[in-house]
């Protein structure tokens, strides 16, 4: 299977020269970590045998990277550092707003791999983090400012002898739970007596509900679905209003956060392709996103101890959260009326 995947991989790489290793793996009919795991020991890759938290926290070392999360339809690069790091068993932060603002979920994080490969400028050195069905969940990159001693040092250190199989598993679609009018009533009074945006996560799992059947049950004055070009439309008045704004990308494993002002804002859309491409350019952050993913979008109201907070939430059609945004909002002072009014200006359908 090794070699004969890497065989099939050589031969796409050659017919698909500008593709990127997720679509060949895509293209290839497997998961982006079987591509990788097909590579180990013969063209630059190497198995690495630690464990996420101690990972990132080794990272610290090698200075300034660029991470990058992503899921099918939006990708979140952020040149930072890791730093301020905080684990518990489950779960970890890299809490470094306006610069690399993470969240982890660790029980989604199934193995991790080191890569060095040629690229037009030159050698590319990253580590890449996969989910239990093969998903990249997380990537590091090195930039010209890397200490690329400190990064060479921490992959001979975790490097490992041997390239175990990998234990993949399809993901599960998630099951729509009927909702009863008293569970109805029962989620409408948990939403409202929310003290915290994060008390939401836990409405959820304690419900086994997806965000779009809760949004779907309790008013809409605290629910409500807004035209698929609401972040395009929301992103270009917060670049032409120039207020701070705060956008969340994740996948099962993690979410990477961006807070300031939108710099550069451009849509794109090549000749003879049916993709629309949202590209933000900051000077550390740059956001990719294909419109056409866009299947609902909705604007949520979230009780907090500082009164209602506002975001826009984006999803696919297979009921993925693709991008959130907030308007920026310091814990302790109520969100920008700004930002609200923003929000709200939005139509509802």
């Amino acid at each position: 299977m090794n070699s004969s995947l890497y065989e099939r991989y050589q031969q796409a790489k050659t017919e698909n020269k500008a593709k990127y290793a997720r679509d060949l793996a895509a293209y290839l009919d497997v998961s982006e970590a079987e591509l990788l795991y097909a590579r180990v020991g013969i063209d630059g890759a190497k198995r690495l045998d630690v464990d996420a938290p101690t990972l990132l926290t080794a990272l610290e070392k090698v200075g300034e990277v660029k991470a990058i999360t992503r899921n099918e339809y939006v990708v979140h690069e952020q040149v930072g550092r890791y730093e301020n790091a905080r684990f518990s068993p489950h779960a970890g932060l890299i809490l470094n707003p306006r610069a690399l603002d993470l969240r982890m979920f660790f029980g989604h994080w199934a193995s991790v791999f080191a890569l060095t490969e040629a690229s037009k400028h030159g050698e590319r050195h990253s580590i890449q983090f996969f989910d239990h069905h093969g998903d990249a969940i997380h990537k590091v990159y090195t930039t010209e400012n890397t200490d690329m001693a400190a990064w060479q040092a921490l992959i001979e250190q975790y490097v490992s002898d041997e390239n175990p199989l990998l234990a993949l598993k399809p993901a599960e679609p998630f099951t729509q739970t009927p909702i009863s009018e008293e569970l109805k009533n029962q989620l409408e009074q948990e939403w409202r007596n929310m003290t915290d945006v994060h008390q939401f996560f836990k409405l959820l799992k304690n419900n086994n509900l997806s965000r779009q059947q809760v949004f779907r049950a309790v008013s809409d004055d605290l629910a409500w679905q807004v035209p698929l070009d609401s972040f395009n439309q929301l992103t270009q008045t917060a670049f032409a209003d120039q207020n701070e704004i705060m956008i969340f990308v994740g996948n099962r494993g993690c979410t990477q956060i961006f807070t300031g002002r939108i710099e550069r804002l451009m849509p794109y859309q090549a000749e003879g392709s049916p993709l629309k491409w949202l590209n933000i350019f900051n000077p550390d952050f740059t956001l990719h996103m294909i419109e056409n993913g866009v299947a609902e979008c909705w604007v949520t109201r979230k009780q907090t101890q500082d009164g209602f907070v506002t975001s826009l939430e984006v999803f696919d059609n297979q009921g993925n959260q693709i991008v959130q945004m907030y308007g920026q909002r310091t814990e302790g002072t109520p969100e920008q009326t700004q930002w609200r009014n923003q929000v709200t200006a939005l139509p509802k359908i």
